[in-house]
């Protein structure tokens, strides 16, 4: 039986038997492979790394996507950076004050795949009148784009080198530009890498590197099965990170049955409570 291995750590990997293969090659941009698996199902990497899988994908696009636009009083415009899979497109596009969403992913190749080979990932949001999307740069987009969005959600892969291309979307100048196209109030959310006690790093540069664009931001996770760890997520803004007076927990719970949402892989009351790290952890951030 074939074997998918990959690092979970420093020290650590994670294997995982492959039942069939269903795609595997390479675009222009990166290489990917689909494969399912008995325990997790269909399963995507990039690159030699899990983006996600079938069995609790829902868990990762929920705490991506729904914080960011909860802790919004009322987001109509939203940007998605990365993405391939439509998830975070479809759980945008769960809040009914959302009208529009704009998708920009460089891949074509990529994105065409998951929609053939995972199509209930993206359940029929490319059919969605709210959804642009775009296959480009998107540094050239935010350098040509004059629209202005009330959230922006960064879905990007994972940085394993931070000298590659795909440290350069994670870096402060991409950050700063990021805020031109953010309105008054806007809230980024971005993945962040995993979190554990014995490694840090990644988080930690990442949140600091929000933080000279976006000064109020705010670290949170959620256990991915399938990622065998916690993974995080952070928010920036550079308008308070919170509701008012009200506990995030009365918040998200009000605003996700005012929006009509549905969040059956988390709840809003875990959505919430993401944000209580172990004490472990929260003394570990920094920037």
């Amino acid at each position: 039986m074939l074997t998918y291995s990959q690092a979970a750590n420093p020290t650590d990997r994670v294997s995982r038997d492959i039942d069939h293969v269903l795609a595997h090659g390479r675009t222009h941009y990166q290489e990917y492979l689909f494969f399912r698996s008995q325990a997790h199902g269909v399963c995507v990497a990039l690159d030699g790394d899990i983006q996600s899988c079938e069995s609790d994908e829902a868990i990762y696009h929920e705490a991506l996507a729904h914080p960011a636009l909860l802790i919004h009083p009322r987001p109509r415009k939203v940007l998605i950076m990365g993405g391939g899979e439509g998830a975070t497109a479809r759980e945008a596009l769960r809040h009914d004050c959302v009208e529009r969403v704009v998708m920009v992913d460089i891949d074509r190749e990529f994105v065409d795949l998951c929609r053939e080979l995972i199509p209930g990932w993206s359940a029929g949001v490319y059919d969605d009148p709210r959804l642009e999307l775009h296959y480009e740069d998107i540094n050239e987009y935010l350098e040509r784009t004059g629209e202005r969005f009330d959230v922006v959600i960064g879905d990007l892969v994972d940085v394993q080198d931070w000298d590659a291309p795909a440290g350069d979307l994670y870096s402060r100048d991409f950050y700063a530009a990021l805020t031109g196209c953010m309105r008054d109030g806007g809230v980024f959310a971005s993945q962040a890498g995993a979190l554990s006690t014995v490694d840090m790093d990644n988080h930690n540069r990442i949140r600091a590197r929000i933080a000279k664009s976006l000064p109020r931001v705010r670290s949170y996770g959620l256990v991915v099965p399938s990622f065998y760890h916690m993974w995080s997520f952070v928010l920036g803004s550079a308008a308070p990170l919170d509701c008012g007076g009200a506990s995030l927990a009365e918040c998200f719970d009000e605003r996700v049955g005012g929006r009509g949402v549905g969040l059956p892989a988390t709840g809003s009351g875990t959505l919430a409570g993401a944000f209580l790290l172990p004490r472990l952890l929260a003394d570990a951030l920094k920037g």
